[in-house]
């Protein structure tokens, strides 16, 4: 059994005694997938960094580049994570934190910049975190990217905050597709440690030379990782038909309250009224 922990909130950040309490009493459970956008807790928390250290665990660390802005209000910056990421990187196997860049977004969709201009503003924010990320761990393994996807509760949240849903055309995802292929041309080869670009459900993206579709809950890599013999896990049923996923029990719920307010997320249902977290005054990365 895998644990997913969890598409639906982010636990570590918010939950972390509920996620060790669950993770403890769990029988047979052979692997745990935490998804994040802030993983200080998976090493300060004392309960759930134990629970990382008991079991074969790989985690998906979502970062955009865009902590503290209307897209993402109450996520944390890189910056003030660093410490903790280069703990965790020598804690687990190398190639067990495996970056997100999702979904892709422009910084500004009110009109400020031009198009072309905004997506060389992204290329640039993808640089910068990679940049970040393979001084703290080494090079990354795979780097998981996928475009936001108009959910009927997010196009709201958006239009509430004044703000333009980013529409990426075929011709543009493509062509920020095969840019982020290059920007990771320079990656060592020493096997899987060759940063790879892997689309989360994004299947007209997929005939891309140096791409390929994602399986966030990846049995073939724990079962690299790990040596545990998950690599024929069937795909997961009850998620999209593009997804790659294998089969796991997610341990969270759409009620359990996020605090990051990210105006795109698919699973929070309410529209983020919090406070504003900016832990590194302007510092977005």
């Amino acid at each position: 059994m895998i644990y997913s922990a969890s598409r639906r909130t982010d636990i570590p950040t918010f939950f972390p005694d509920y996620a060790a309490a669950r993770i403890s009493r769990a029988r047979k459970l052979e692997a745990v997938v935490f998804w994040t956008k802030d993983i200080r807790n998976l090493v300060r928390h004392s309960a759930l960094s134990s629970a990382v250290s008991r079991f074969p665990a790989i985690v998906q660390f979502t970062v955009t580049g865009l902590a503290g802005t209307s897209w993402e209000p109450g996520t944390p910056p890189l910056a003030a994570q660093t410490e903790e990421l280069a703990e965790l990187g020598r804690r687990l196997p190398r190639g067990a934190v495996v970056w997100r860049f999702d979904p892709v977004l422009p910084e500004h969709t009110d009109g400020e910049k031009k198009e072309k201009q905004q997506i060389v503003a992204i290329l640039d924010r993808f640089r910068r975190i990679r940049e970040i990320l393979t001084k703290q761990i080494g090079e990354l393994g795979k780097i998981i990217v996928s475009f936001p996807d108009p959910y009927r509760k997010a196009l709201v949240r958006v239009a509430e905050a004044g703000l333009v849903w980013p529409y990426f055309s075929i011709e543009e995802k493509k062509w920020i597709a095969t840019a982020l292929v290059e920007e990771c041309a320079d990656s060592k080869t020493d096997g899987m440690f060759r940063s790879r670009i892997r689309f989360c459900c994004e299947p007209e993206l997929l005939n891309i030379p140096g791409t390929g579709p994602a399986a966030c809950v990846d049995g073939a890599l724990i079962e690299k990782l790990y040596g545990l013999p998950l690599s024929g896990l069937p795909k997961d049923p009850g998620q999209r038909m593009s997804c790659r996923c294998a089969k796991s029990t997610d341990i969270g719920t759409y009620t359990q309250s996020c605090g990051h307010g990210c105006l795109y997320c698919y699973a929070s249902a309410m529209p983020f009224r919090g406070r504003i977290a900016r832990e590194t005054e302007g510092e977005k990365v």
